[in-house]
């Protein structure tokens, strides 16, 4: 036996619902009408960084759609397999650069920490990188040290970024001025800002963009760096300066350094 009911939702339009997957497609619409206009009432609510809100939100109407798209497992496992053994290069048999282009091969790379998660996992308040973890010194303070001796033993230019979340962005500006002196240039952009919703409503908590309840907001995290270093204008600068390499990795993870033998395997492999 088939059910028919007639629904009209507060938005007017009326849908004939024959089955269980018409009525869950009529609610993710709903929902995504719903949304866009919460997020309107959001933007109503700021003046100053509008132009960027509007931007953010956009990709986080996309996220969204995704979410309420989602069905079944999010891994198809048969359809996953290993790479072909070719794919895999042996990294004894990686070449050594000679010293005389190791600047060159450098000064065509860029340093990116991710920097925005706090220390409350570990029990401390504040950006996790500005931690004490070794003789007082932080996980910034190590990264910096470790590409400043890059930038002396080789006479190069290779420039840190960090990527902030609203969360670490102003207590790292603070600082990062006791970097000044050091042989390193660094840059800073800032991941998205989204708005938690709802369990149940799947509406965001959050009644204005100054709204400082830390439960209304979340930074999107790593699938977000394309997007904001993009248009933070930092990658159309370091492709003028000749930039060609992005080294990536956690702000905490001081086993990963730049390795010389890579970069040259980068610089000279298809």
């Amino acid at each position: 036996m088939t059910c028919h009911l007639e629904v009209k939702s507060k938005f007017g339009h009326q849908k004939k619902i024959s089955d269980t997957t018409e009525f869950k497609e009529l609610t993710k619409k709903d929902a995504e009408i719903q949304l866009s206009h919460e997020l309107e009432k959001l933007l109503l609510t700021t003046t100053t960084e509008k132009e960027r809100y509007e931007h953010e939100f956009s990709g986080y109407k996309k996220l969204f759609q995704q979410f309420l798209q989602g069905t079944g497992p999010s891994l198809q496992w048969d359809k996953i397999v290993p790479i072909p053994a070719e794919a895999i290069k042996n990294y004894a048999s990686l070449a050594e650069p000679p010293s005389e282009s190791i600047k060159d091969m450098l000064n065509k790379l860029v340093v990116i920490k991710l920097n925005g998660g706090l220390g409350t996992s570990m029990g401390c308040t504040g950006p996790k990188s500005i931690i004490p973890v070794r003789n007082d010194l932080t996980f910034l303070d190590l990264t910096v040290q470790q590409i400043e001796h890059l930038n002396n033993t080789y006479d190069c230019d290779v420039p840190l970024v960090l990527m902030n979340s609203f969360n670490t962005d102003e207590d790292t500006q603070k600082v990062l001025r006791k970097y000044r002196g050091f042989r390193i240039k660094i840059h800073t952009f800032t991941q998205s800002k989204y708005p938690r919703i709802n369990k149940e409503s799947l509406m965001p908590i959050a009644y204005s963009i100054d709204d400082e309840d830390p439960e209304a907001w979340y930074p999107p995290g790593h699938g977000d760096f394309y997007g904001t270093f993009c248009k933070s204008g930092l990658c159309e600068m370091f492709l003028k300066e000749g930039r060609e390499f992005c080294f990536i990795s956690n702000i905490d993870n001081l086993g990963a350094t730049v390795d010389i033998s890579i970069l040259l395997f980068c610089c000279f492999s298809d």
